[in-house]
């Protein structure tokens, strides 16, 4: 076999040619602000030195007193901005987590009371049905329709139980001379059974 000609990189040294390169590219760009701006600025300065020696010094006296106050204004300044947009966001929530609290409250008191007026409404409804239905059985059967009525407010209630069957009640239903047969009607509410009743023949 011959010779191998060169050998795999390592993580260890790819890493390390990265830094490399890492370090050349600061450098570099550390070398070309210094070029650029650090060196020039140095030359204007002793330029301006040697020229105007007074106003140099006077100007260059003025800024460094200057510095600290005009780094402080600024940090005041930001610190300031900063707490009123802090205050003003918590007021703001306040102000809208009452607002959301009044609203909340008018929704429920509104709801409450339709949840109490449809109550009302409709056991009014069933009131007046349930009462409905006794004076049609009374008037059909008589006093026998009390039970058949009550088994059918026992169906509403509790639909588990037994459905009523009017024919059950039925005064001539015993006889054997008379035949009922029942018509189930399916209303809203509950399945009632209305009964078809054929006239009672003459006994002689």
């Amino acid at each position: 076999m011959g010779a191998q000609v060169g050998e795999s990189k390592t993580p260890q040294d790819t890493l390390s040619l990265y830094f490399d390169n890492s370090v050349t590219t600061v450098q570099q760009a550390f070398a070309s602000f210094e070029k650029n701006y650090v060196i020039p600025i140095v030359e204007l300065l002793k330029a301006s030195f040697f020229s105007y020696p007074i106003p140099f010094v006077f100007f260059s006296t003025f800024v460094a007193l200057s510095l600290f106050p005009v780094l402080a204004f600024f940090i005041i300044l930001v610190a300031t901005l900063s707490t009123a947009l802090t205050l003003a966001l918590c007021l703001a929530l306040a102000f809208s987590t009452g607002v959301f609290l009044f609203l909340g409250g008018i929704l429920l008191v509104f709801l409450g009371s339709t949840f109490l007026l449809s109550g009302f409404l409709t056991a009014f409804a069933l009131s007046a049905y349930l009462s409905g239905r006794l004076v049609f059985i009374l008037r059909r059967f008589g006093r026998n329709g009390f039970r058949p009525w009550s088994q059918e407010v026992a169906y509403l209630f509790f639909p588990s139980s037994a459905r009523p069957t009017l024919a059950d009640e039925d005064p001539y239903a015993s006889e054997d001379s008379g035949v009922s047969v029942g018509r189930g009607v399916k209303d809203g509410l509950t399945a009632k059974t209305e009964p078809v009743l054929h006239e009672r023949p003459y006994k002689r």
